[in-house]
């Protein structure tokens, strides 16, 4: 759905006119909200991890109209773009305040529930499937309970994502902020610049 995004904007990557720090917002904006769109609940293999890396290349190479023939590496790639992979880390950092908006939300049992993967069935053969609260676990150092116990508290959750971040070499200001809906901004330059 995200790279038909892309393609249905092909007039504005090809447009010379438009300078590439605008086309990089308006990536941002238009393409990037629709690919990460309930990524903060999603399970992720090393597999996936890849994909939304070749996605965000294959964006950014889109963008520059950068052919494969080309043979360009992606350094080369993201160096004249300016930026760093910055999708993935974003997902990774979305993951971790979802779970303490999921911890601190009182309402309802259920949501808990649902989260920690608590049922009744019988676990199947095989090797025991990849869980949400694993990869939380593993991105923040802590255990279920202290997972619990320390989302209560906003302030000390949110410290725990920055340092969960830095761990991984993320700014989550830096992410959040590059994700904000700047549609109107972004039309406003465009607009301006074509005058």
């Amino acid at each position: 759905m995200a790279k038909r995004g892309m393609v249905s904007l092909n007039n504005i990557w090809k447009d010379k006119s438009i300078p590439k720090p605008l086309k990089l917002k308006l990536l941002k904006t238009l393409v990037w909200s629709r690919m990460l769109y309930g990524c903060e609940t999603w399970t992720m293999r090393k597999a996936g991890e890849l994909k939304i890396e070749a996605a965000e290349m294959w964006f950014f190479r889109r963008l520059l109209r950068v052919s494969w023939k080309d043979r360009r590496t992606n350094g080369n790639v993201l160096a004249e773009m300016g930026t760093g992979r910055t999708l993935l880390s974003l997902v990774k950092e979305r993951r971790l305040k979802y779970i303490g908006h999921t911890e601190r939300n009182t309402k309802t049992d259920l949501m808990k529930t649902i989260f920690e993967g608590k049922t009744e069935a019988k676990r199947g053969r095989g090797r025991p499937s990849l869980s949400y609260v694993d990869q939380v676990s593993k991105a923040t150092g802590l255990k279920l309970q202290s997972i619990s116990q320390k989302s209560q508290d906003r302030v000390i959750w949110r410290g725990i994502v920055k340092s969960s971040c830095a761990a991984a070499n993320i700014n989550p200001d830096d992410a959040a902020s590059q994700a904000k809906p700047i549609a109107c901004k972004a039309v406003n330059e465009l607009q301006m610049s074509q005058q």
